[in-house]
């Protein structure tokens, strides 16, 4: 039984580790630790938009999808591309426009031992985040219905509970809505997965006050997206309603769109129908519940064909096609409306909707929504003023859904372009560009992600995270840039007019810019790391106190660079009992823990890890190494390096590595005849695993 768990639990923890690096392959994907992300290339920037093997077999239209026999036809030659089954082995798609079903078809096979193909109408998919949407629409019909005020503070439905809050702003309806709260980040992770059968699941009233997050951002100012928000938009319509969520949402949701086949309650009926996913090795993801049960934020499931209805339903002002009446005209307006913009090119989200990558909506009006939980990807994409809609869902994590919708606009809306942007905008001088936004960035939501901005000449800039590579803007307006693609980056200014936030990297959220590190007595700025102490220090990386000497050349223990490293990584801890014998009195035990169940670390002989043991150089190297390749989801490459004698054989791919990404700082030397001493048999220092944090958020970069 442990081990089952263990496989489990090591699912959910690459997961975590994963999304700690990654966000959306495009503006339509969420960046949750529930949620995968397409793999990162570490040595190359990501593309904005993935290459679509597609060629059309007639020549592009121009006003959308119209004709059924053409739109199924142009999904069956999708679909039948090998590059694009690669992606999915079981997929669901649904296209409408103006009231009518113009495709609801399933590609492939439920699971591979039963070989029973995709229905539309029967097989059910995990859609994760779109499950948003649903529960954003209950907060509005009870709006509708007079029983909540967006302007409400939600103090009122907490029975009493305060919010920690140091602003004299409260948290209201409609910033749950926006995800503009202010909350410090409460994601789902691994304890929200239940593989045991039996096991009990929380309610969803304990799962929200038994962790509630304090307000850390002034309401209203800043886009973080926040499970947290939805997941308490779910009870706070229990509260107004009087009804259990998964039973509201049954009520006045599903039954009256005909949506018999989806459910916030995971039913014997719909769990027999669900498309069984499986993992990279080809094995089948274990069957898991979510909790709490119901989960608002991600516990639905449907089929396409029960998406159809309802996207027919919401483009035509909230009226089913019996006449029965879902949301009111101008609640569905409400919910098609950008009301948080970083710029007003770039739009944040709806009352339930995100806006997508502009690069992909050929200049029209699209609001979306995609989803990622463990085994399952989903993307819902509507078109609001010509009332055309796509859903796709299918058993695997990946970019799919990326490669259908560039091959869905390019082949229906071709000519279609807008530029963004002020054209007649004078571009900032090099000095300008440099005093209003260089600096580091840190993503809201992931600690890993970091942004750094460089002036690069009049009206230019560069940046380069983990996520996207390096990158060169083009200025566009006074806070706007284009990339070589034509996505935008976007900044922020606080009240005094200095630049607060940027958007780029993480399509939905935004990443703040670090204050000035307050520095340590003992490192001056001449010192050799002290660019890198200090910007980890800018960053929160190095939590020191700036009051005492940071003691460089401490050496670092076993148990500490894990630590830190799980740390950065946003890795949760295990609540699995320690597989080492010697780890009980350490702090980190647990930490330490999850690093061995996602294969970082092994431990030394007779079952010990020696915690407590200075790590040696070559050691880190090889925890560095399979953090990359969980990263990446694949082997790093095993490029040879020329390496100075002094490596033992087993680090030598690693320390390979660690040369090739130049993840090291001035204690690492280049001879005259390019021999490198990466020094493996040195224990590493502080300064040293400074290099090391700073280089991985940023590796390859010059």
């Amino acid at each position: 039984m442990k081990s089952r768990r263990i496989r489990s639990m090591t699912i959910i923890i690459s997961a975590a580790v994963v999304l700690s690096l990654t966000s959306a392959s495009v503006y339509a994907e969420q960046m949750n630790p529930i949620e995968f992300s397409v793999p990162v290339n570490l040595t190359q920037g990501a593309s904005a938009v993935p290459a679509v093997p597609f060629a059309n077999p007639e020549p592009a239209l121009s006003d959308g999808p119209r004709e059924a026999a053409e739109v199924q036809a142009f999904l069956d030659q999708l679909f039948a591309s090998s590059s694009i089954k690669q992606k999915a082995g079981a997929v669901s798609v649904s296209v409408v426009r103006d009231g009518q079903v113009l495709a609801a078809k399933g590609y492939g096979i439920v699971d591979q031992i039963a070989k029973q193909p995709v229905s539309a109408e029967q097989t059910t998919f995990r859609i994760a985040s779109v499950s948003k949407v649903f529960t954003a629409a209950a907060i509005i019909q009870l709006v509708d219905q007079g029983k909540l005020s967006l302007e409400d503070n939600i103090e009122k439905y907490l029975d009493g509970f305060k919010l920690t809050n140091p602003f004299n702003k409260p948290v209201t309806i409609a910033n749950l809505l926006t995800h503009t709260t202010g909350f410090e980040i409460r994601d789902p992770n691994n304890s929200n997965f239940l593989f045991e059968p039996a096991a009990p699941a929380m309610a969803l009233k304990d799962s929200i006050f038994t962790d509630f997050p304090p307000v850390v951002r002034e309401p209203g100012t800043s886009y973080m997206y926040d499970n947290f928000a939805s997941r308490l938009q779910g009870y706070i319509v229990e509260k107004v309603s009087g009804e259990a969520f998964g039973l509201y949402m049954a009520n006045h949701m599903f039954k009256p769109l005909g949506m018999t086949s989806s459910s916030f309650t995971q039913t014997e009926d719909l769990e027999n129908r669900l498309a069984v996913s499986y993992d990279a090795a080809g094995a089948a993801v274990p069957a898991y519940r979510l909790q709490p049960n119901p989960l608002p934020e991600g516990g639905m499931i449907t089929t396409s064909a029960d998406m159809a209805r309802f996207m027919n339903a919401f483009m035509n002002s909230g009226k089913a096609a019996d006449g029965t009446v879902i949301l009111s005209p101008e609640s569905v307006k409400a919910m098609s409306t950008y009301h948080m913009s970083i710029d007003p090119s770039v739009p944040d989200t709806t009352y339930g909707f995100e806006a997508p990558n502009p690069v992909q909506t050929k200049g029209l009006f699209t609001i979306t929504k995609g989803g990622d939980i463990l085994g399952f990807s989903s993307l819902l994409w509507l078109m609001p003023e010509s009332k055309v809609g796509i859903f796709v869902t299918y058993n695997k994590n990946g970019d799919l859904r990326d490669a259908l919708i560039s091959a869905f606009m390019d082949h229906y809306y071709s000519g279609h372009t807008k530029d963004i942007g002020d054209p007649g905008y004078v571009q900032q001088s090099e000095e300008e560009l440099r005093a209003n936004f260089e600096g580091l960035y840190k993503d809201l939501r992931t600690s890993a992600l970091v942004t750094r901005v460089t002036a690069a000449g009049p009206g230019k800039l560069i940046t380069f995270d983990i996520v996207s590579g390096r990158h060169e803007f083009k200025q566009a307006g006074k806070l706007l840039f284009i990339d070589e693609a034509g996505s935008p980056l976007a900044f922020k200014l606080d009240d005094q007019g200095q630049v607060s936030y940027l958007k780029y990297p993480n399509p939905v959220g935004y990443a703040a810019k670090t204050p000035a590190a307050a520095g340590f007595p003992d490192i001056p700025d001449n010192h050799p790391f002290a660019s890198y102490i200090h910007a980890n220090q800018s960053i929160g990386l190095i939590k020191d106190d700036p009051n005492k000497p940071f003691r460089a050349t401490d050496t670092v223990s076993r148990a500490e660079f894990i630590h830190a490293l799980v740390q950065q990584f946003s890795l949760p801890p295990s609540a699995n009992p320690s597989d080492f014998k010697d780890t009980g009195g350490s702090p980190y035990e647990a930490e330490i823990q999850a690093a061995k169940e996602i294969g970082l670390l092994t431990g030394t002989s007779k079952g010990n890890f020696e915690p407590n043991r200075p790590i040696l150089r070559e050691e880190a190297a090889v925890v560095i190494e399979r953090l990359l390749a969980a990263v990446s989801g694949q082997q790093t490459p095993r490029l040879p390096a020329k390496l100075a004698p002094g490596t033992d054989y087993w680090a030598v791919s690693a320390v390979s590595l660690m040369v090739n990404l130049k993840l090291y700082g001035p204690e690492v030397s280049t001879a005259a005849d390019g021999f490198t001493d990466y020094g493996s048999k040195r224990s590493l220092n502080k300064q040293e695993l400074a290099v090391l944090q700073y280089s991985l958020l940023f590796p390859g970069s010059e």
